[in-house]
């Protein structure tokens, strides 16, 4: 297997906010890294399902996270904003159904989309593959969800993790059933409750 060269923070899923915050406090004792910068282009094309990161917006400077693929627009899901990887659209697919261009949407990736959560195609109907306004959901995609939150000293903390729906893909470790994590005990006041953006 070729190594990966991405600036993961961890290798896992997170499926709570409890795995979020054990992933911000690993990294506020150095345990784990933190992301300090974009990902350059090499960098974005080796993100594979299980890819974590997470930043602190002064550090990092930047409060968006781009990793050049198209997403659907997001769907909220626990304390998570939940995205689909897309392809690109169909020719002759710029008008929606009303015949208006369709709205511009930044996700949390900061990239510009035009699906709308609802999962519906440019005829109403709901089809497995296909967004809405000529998008398709890309067969073999990743989702990816973010969360964020503002530490009780006024951090803007984020965390972008990378999944796949593949029943066949390997499976992945939480980080509260990781045994490396597992003596991590996150200071409450620290991470008041989570916050959405």
């Amino acid at each position: 297997m070729a190594p990966h060269v991405t600036m993961e923070t961890y290798h896992g899923i997170v499926r709570s906010s409890q795995d979020a915050i054990i992933l911000f406090e690993a990294c506020r004792i150095g345990i784990l890294p933190r992301v300090q910068r974009r990902l350059s282009e090499k960098e974005r094309q080796q993100i594979r399902s299980g890819s974590v990161f997470v930043w602190d917006e002064r550090e990092a400077g930047m409060r968006r996270w781009t990793d050049g693929k198209s997403w659907s627009a997001s769907r909220v899901s626990g304390s998570f904003l939940t995205y689909r990887e897309m392809e690109g659209k169909r020719a002759g697919a710029a008008m929606s159904s009303s015949g208006k261009k369709p709205e511009q949407r930044a996700s949390e990736s900061g990239e510009d989309n035009q699906a709308n959560a609802n999962g519906t195609n440019n005829s109403g109907v709901a089809s497995p593959d296909e967004g809405p306004d000529g998008y398709r959901y890309k067969p073999d995609g990743l989702l990816k969800q973010s969360f964020s939150i503002t530490t009780q000293d006024g951090r803007h903390l984020h965390l972008i993790s990378y999944f796949s729906r593949d029943p066949n893909a390997p499976p992945l470790q939480t980080p509260t059933q990781d045994p490396t994590l597992r003596n991590i005990r996150p200071n409450k006041n620290m991470y008041p409750e989570a916050t959405l953006n």
